[in-house]
């Protein structure tokens, strides 16, 4: 190979390098494949927040149509009271849910404490977060108590 073609190739080899350290076209795609992984499960990681937050507000719904319930219907049993309020959760499964419903007399007055717990799981599986209880409670006074 004579000198002149090994410097036509090296000044060959300096221009296509230094044409590849400008070009910027692959940028994007490299930095699209840092952010996008994250981008995913932050996106995730608000779903299943949400979701968290309705299930909880679902569950107080509930609970306080019951209360409601049980003060227009005095008569009812804590039993009663916990079927009518796993019938106030058509959305989720009541296999799920545990309702509890307790009479207690403080104050001259009978009261009414209702409660339901849910044990949230998430159903993404790039958002690794421990199973959360998630509670709500109520107490209303049904009637008052005799005093002699």
């Amino acid at each position: 190979m004579s000198a002149l073609k090994k410097s036509e190739n090296r000044s060959g080899l300096r221009v296509f390098f230094r044409r590849l350290r400008k070009n910027r076209w692959g940028a994007t795609a490299v930095e699209f494949a840092l952010v996008f992984p994250v981008f995913i499960v932050m996106v995730a990681g608000i779903v299943e927040l949400s979701r968290a937050m309705w299930i909880k507000a679902t569950l107080q719904f509930a609970i306080e149509q019951t209360a409601r319930h049980a003060v227009v219907n005095t008569s009812l049993t804590t039993d009663e009271l916990e079927t009518y309020a796993a019938t106030q959760l058509p959305s989720l499964s009541s296999d799920d849910i545990t309702f509890s419903a307790t009479s207690t007399s403080t104050g001259g007055f009978d009261y009414v404490t209702i409660t339901a717990s849910y044990s949230f799981t998430t159903v993404i599986p790039i958002v690794d977060i421990p199973t959360i209880a998630l509670n709500a409670s109520t107490q209303v006074p049904i009637s008052e108590t005799a005093t002699p």
